[in-house]
C-alpha cells in the first residue's frame, strides 16, 4: 500500500528550511569573503606609526659619509625575445607584429662610497618576482652594485613571462623561465655598458610644461601634472645622456592589438636621442595615477609617433636651459612602507577579506626608493600616485633647494593612489577596483613623501 505524500504545509515548511540553509551558507560566505572597508583616519593606525618608526634608521643610512666626486655612466640592451612571447594583458597568443622594440636602459651612479644602478624597463610593471631575480643577478656579478633603483615605462604593449602566481597567469603572460632569463641577462648587458661608459660628469635637473598633451581621468576641473621632468647628464668629451619622466600613462595603443611596443615612451625616446646634444635618453613612469594621454579618434600608429614627436620638442626646447654643475652627493635608501590592509572593494563600504586579496596577487613587503644624485631626489613608489599631488612638496623642495622626481613600480606594486575626494564619488578602476591601498591612500604617501624629502 502507497505511503501518504507530504501534505502541502510540510511541503512549505521543507522548503523554507531549504530557502534558510542556502541563506545561512550565503551569509557564511559573505563573512569568509568579505568585510567592511576601514576608513581609520591614517595617522591612528599602526601601520602608520609602524612606517614612521623606521624614519630614523633611513635617515642614519642617507646622512653616512659623503664620498668623492659622483661618475655616471649609461648603457642600454634590446630585450625583445628572439622568439615572439605572449604580451601583458588579455593576448592569449604570441605577438604577431612589432612596432617598435622594447628595451632595459640603466644608469650607475658612483663615487667611492656607492654605486647605484638606476634601471628602467619597457615593461607593464616592475613584478616582485622579476625584481628579486634581477637583484639576485647583480648581487652575484662582479658590478658591485650597492642599490638599486627600480622602475619602468608601464606600456601595455610589452612582454609577459615574468611574474608567479594567478596574476602572472592571467594578466602577465605566466612565470616563463626562459623570458626571466633573457631579461636578466640585457640587464647585466646594459649594466656592463653603463660600467664601461661610465665617467666624472656634470648634472641639472629641467621641466618644462606641455600642452594638450595629458588629461585627468577623473576630472576636468582638477589640476594637471602636465610637465616633462629631466635628470640631464653630460660627460666631459660633452656626450649627454637624460632620464626624463611624464605623468600620462603609457596606453596610446589600442590595448586589443597583438603587436610589440613600447608604446609611445618608445618613439619619443628614438626622437629625443636624435637631437644633436642628446647621446642617450631614458623613460620612466612618472606620477601617473589619473592622468592619460590626450589621443583623439581610432588608434593609428602616425598619431603615436606625432604624439612622441611633439613630446620631444618640448625637451628639445627646453635642455639647453638646464644649468648644470659636478656634485659630491650621492644618497641612496629603501625605506620600508607599511599600508592599509588591502582594499579590493566590491561596493562604496565592502571590500574582498585581505587573506583573499593576498592568496590572488600575493604578499610581497613595500618600501619607498630613495635617490639624491646633487639636488635632484628621485623617489621610486610601490603604488600610482595621481600627479595632482606634486604641488603638495612644493614648499618643501623650495626650501630645500632640491628637485623631485617621482616615479612609479619599484619592485612591488599595489595599485593606484589619489586624492581622497575621489574614493567615495566617483567610481571608476582607478577609484574602486585598482585603489588597492584603502582611503586616504594619497594623503598617507604624500605625508610620507614630504617625511622623506625633510632629510634625504
Amino acid at each position: 500500500m502507497k505511503s501518504p505524500g507530504l501534505s502541502k504545509g510540510e511541503k512549505n515548511k521543507k522548503r523554507l528550511l531549504k530557502l534558510a540553509l542556502l541563506f545561512l551558507i550565503l551569509v557564511g560566505l559573505a563573512m569568509i569573503l568579505f568585510t567592511p572597508v576601514d576608513d581609520t583616519p591614517f595617522q591612528d593606525t599602526g601601520f602608520y606609526r609602524e612606517t614612521i618608526a623606521g624614519l630614523d634608521s633611513i635617515g642614519k643610512v642617507i646622512h653616512g659619509d659623503p664620498g668623492g666626486k659622483v661618475s655616471i655612466g649609461w648603457g642600454q640592451a634590446n630585450i625583445a625575445p628572439p622568439t615572439p612571447v605572449r604580451l601583458t594583458g588579455n593576448r592569449r597568443k604570441p605577438y604577431e607584429s612589432i612596432y617598435d622594440s622594447v628595451f632595459v636602459r640603466s644608469f650607475i651612479f658612483s663615487n667611492n662610497r656607492h654605486k647605484i644602478a638606476l634601471i628602467s624597463y619597457d615593461l607593464w610593471i616592475i613584478h616582485p618576482h622579476l625584481a628579486g631575480e634581477i637583484t639576485r643577478r647583480i648581487n652575484t656579478s662582479d658590478l658591485g652594485i650597492t642599490g638599486i633603483y627600480f622602475t619602468a615605462s608601464h606600456t601595455h604593449s610589452s612582454i609577459g613571462g615574468w611574474a608567479k602566481g594567478l596574476l602572472g597567469k592571467l594578466v602577465v603572460g605566466g612565470n616563463d623561465k626562459k623570458t626571466l632569463d633573457y631579461l636578466g641577462q640585457m640587464t647585466l648587458k646594459s649594466l656592463r655598458q653603463a660600467e664601461a661608459n661610465t665617467g666624472t660628469s656634470r648634472i641639472g635637473f629641467g621641466s618644462v610644461s606641455t600642452r594638450n598633451m595629458v588629461r585627468n581621468r577623473l576630472s576636468d576641473t582638477a589640476r594637471l601634472d602636465d610637465k616633462i621632468r629631466l635628470l640631464k647628464i653630460q660627460h666631459k668629451n660633452g656626450e649627454q645622456a637624460v632620464f626624463t619622466t611624464f605623468s600620462a600613462h603609457s596606453v596610446y595603443m589600442d590595448k586589443n592589438i597583438n603587436g610589440l611596443s613600447a608604446d609611445y615612451p618608445g618613439p619619443f625616446l628614438t626622437f629625443l636621442t636624435g637631437i644633436d646634444s642628446i647621446k642617450f635618453a631614458s623613460f620612466a613612469a612618472g606620477a601617473m595615477g589619473n592622468h592619460s594621454p590626450i589621443r583623439r579618434g581610432s588608434f593609428a600608429y602616425e598619431k603615436m609617433l606625432q604624439y612622441s614627436r611633439e613630446l620631444a620638442s618640448y625637451v628639445a626646447g627646453s635642455e639647453d636651459e638646464v644649468e648644470m654643475d659636478s656634485t659630491t652627493v650621492l644618497k641612496f635608501a629603501q625605506w620600508p612602507v607599511s599600508l592599509r590592509s588591502p582594499h579590493f572593494r566590491i561596493t562604496d563600504r565592502w571590500r574582498v577579506r585581505p587573506w583573499l586579496f593576498h592568496w590572488v596577487l600575493g604578499k610581497e613587503p613595500s618600501y619607498i626608493t630613495c635617490l639624491r644624485v646633487g639636488n635632484t631626489v628621485l623617489l621610486g613608489l610601490p603604488v600610482e600616485l595621481s600627479g595632482e599631488f606634486y604641488p603638495e612638496f612644493a614648499a618643501i623642495c623650495q626650501e630645500k633647494g632640491i628637485s623631485l622626481m617621482i616615479t612609479s613600480f619599484n619592485g612591488n606594486y599595489m595599485g593606484y593612489v589619489n586624492p581622497e575626494r575621489y574614493y567615495n564619488t566617483i567610481r571608476k578602476p582607478e577609484t574602486r577596483e585598482m585603489n588597492w591601498t584603502g582611503p586616504q591612500s594619497g594623503e598617507y604617501m604624500v605625508a610620507l613623501i614630504q617625511e622623506i624629502l625633510a632629510i634625504i
